[in-house]
């Protein structure tokens, strides 16, 4: 039976002590709490990706992501005391990405869903968008959040993504592999050779196949 994690998820246990990693991993692992109920699997910028994938779809059409930051203040006036924290994240980060990447002309492609294995670890590699640019295939992960993601943990994700993406014949470069800090404006690329980063990413799918049995609810 294989042990998934998500690629963010991997590039957290990389960088957290024994303890942390723990916690981590027991968030995968039990699914339910103890009275068999399944826990609630909340995406927080759910809505926002969502609405970005729309507007590539709808050629750019900036109305779409108006109509989204539109319903997502209504959904807030009509709830006050429910969610409204994360439903104003959505809006945040649907804005910034208005202001810093609304040009970019992609042309959504069907969302693969690759996979990196090692050991008995599956680790979930899909990106947020699937793209065409200007003729170039690009796999691109969106980071919404308020604190910026540390480099090494980007690099983690970015090298995940594409060794994931060969083994599913997935015809992308490293570089066409994109992390879009879309909160910072920044863009990060995945690097061509990283073989010190590779043994250190197996390093830590053996470490969770070791610590994994152990882990308990």
């Amino acid at each position: 039976m294989s042990i998934k994690i998500s690629v963010t998820g991997l590039a957290k246990f990389m960088k957290s002590g024994p303890a942390s990693q723990r916690t981590l991993l027991k968030t995968y692992k039990f699914q339910t709490d103890k009275n068999g109920n399944k826990r609630p699997q909340i995406v927080r910028y759910s809505e926002a990706r969502a609405a970005i994938k729309k507007y590539h779809e709808n050629d750019n059409d900036v109305a779409t992501l108006l109509s989204a930051v539109s319903l997502l203040q209504k959904k807030e006036a009509m709830n006050p005391n429910k969610d409204s924290g994360r439903i104003r994240d959505n809006i945040r980060a649907i804005e910034a990405y208005m202001k810093h990447f609304s040009k970019n002309n992609f042309v959504v492609l069907e969302n693969p869903k690759p996979k990196y294995v090692h050991a008995s670890v599956e680790v979930s590699a899909s990106p947020d968008l699937f793209v065409e640019d200007n003729g170039v295939r690009k796999m691109i992960k969106l980071d919404f959040n308020a604190s910026p993601l540390d480099r090494d943990s980007i690099k983690v994700i970015l090298k995940v993504m594409h060794e994931a993406s060969v083994s599913k014949d997935i015809e992308v470069k490293p570089q066409d592999v994109i992390y879009l800090d879309v909160s910072r404006n920044e863009q990060h690329c995945g690097e061509k050779l990283n073989k010190k980063l590779k043994k250190d990413i197996d390093a830590a799918c053996e470490t969770i196949e070791d610590i994994w049995p152990k882990v308990k609810q």
